[in-house]
């Protein structure tokens, strides 16, 4: 099984898919973090925060639409600004996949998806 892990408890550094065979132990440090011993070194699991997920997919097309979701833009296929929506699908209907979108990300994503559509 592989996990997730940083080299800081914070998980600004690069994601490292750790093989948990390789584990020596796992402890709960004083100040509350789990830590992965292998060998000398020693890993930080990737909390799963909103905030940690974005700095490490931005790269892979995801942006913070509003304080409560991350939304993959190359998989966004209609921009509701009216009822800042955006949907995952060509067809919406009452049961399609939606997430929702900031007054404050409006411009931002309307930027960004007039970028996506120049370059297909």
């Amino acid at each position: 099984m592989r996990f997730p892990v940083t080299r800081d408890p914070g998980n600004f550094s690069e994601v490292i898919d750790l093989d948990l065979r390789d584990v020596d132990y796992i402890e709960t440090h004083p100040s509350g973090y789990v830590v992965f011993h292998v060998k000398d070194e020693v890993f930080y699991p990737v909390v799963p925060k909103l905030s940690v997920l974005e700095m490490h997919l931005e790269e892979l097309g995801f942006l913070r639409l509003d304080r409560t979701n991350l939304s993959n833009i190359g998989k966004i296929r209609h921009f509701d600004e009216e009822r800042s929506l955006v949907f995952f699908s060509d067809n919406a209907t009452k049961s399609s996949k939606f997430s929702t979108v900031s007054s404050r990300m409006k411009k931002i994503l309307r930027d960004r998806l007039a970028g996506k559509k120049g370059k297909t």
